[in-house]
């Protein structure tokens, strides 16, 4: 593995970290960096459009999502973390969508049946306590 695929992956990996400690704007820098020797990168591609959900610009966020199941259609990667932005988007009609779509791909894989099945309990447990308030 050469020097430049390594500190691609570091800079993922950094990226991953700084997405979950809410600081987006430098998780995209570390991904514009390594799209910018991988315009194809799914996997950056994916966190970039993740990042640019949580901080609220979903439009952008779900644009990138699309560029990248463009370039890679079945790309379970990209696949399971566009439904977890448009989960966190608030949008859990279309992170099913984009569920339903990856288990037709990959009916084999638990994870996603299992993912599915919590994200439409979520959604009962939260139409029931609208239907009481």
């Amino acid at each position: 593995m050469d020097s430049s695929a390594t500190d691609e992956e570091l800079l993922i990996r950094r990226s991953d970290i700084l997405i979950a400690d809410g600081e987006y704007e430098k998780a995209i820098s570390c991904l514009d960096e390594v799209l910018s020797h991988d315009p194809e990168d799914e996997q950056a591609m994916s966190l970039k459009g993740l990042a640019y959900c949580l901080m609220g610009e979903h439009e952008k966020g779900l644009a990138i999502f699309e560029e990248a199941l463009e370039i890679d259609p079945f790309s379970k990667t990209v696949l399971i973390t566009f439904a977890d932005a448009c989960l966190h988007s608030s949008m859990p009609e279309k992170s099913l969508e984009i569920l339903e779509r990856a288990i037709s791909y990959y009916p084999q894989d638990d994870g996603l049946v299992m993912l599915k099945k919590v994200i439409l309990g979520a959604r009962n447990r939260s139409s029931s306590r609208s239907y009481f308030n």
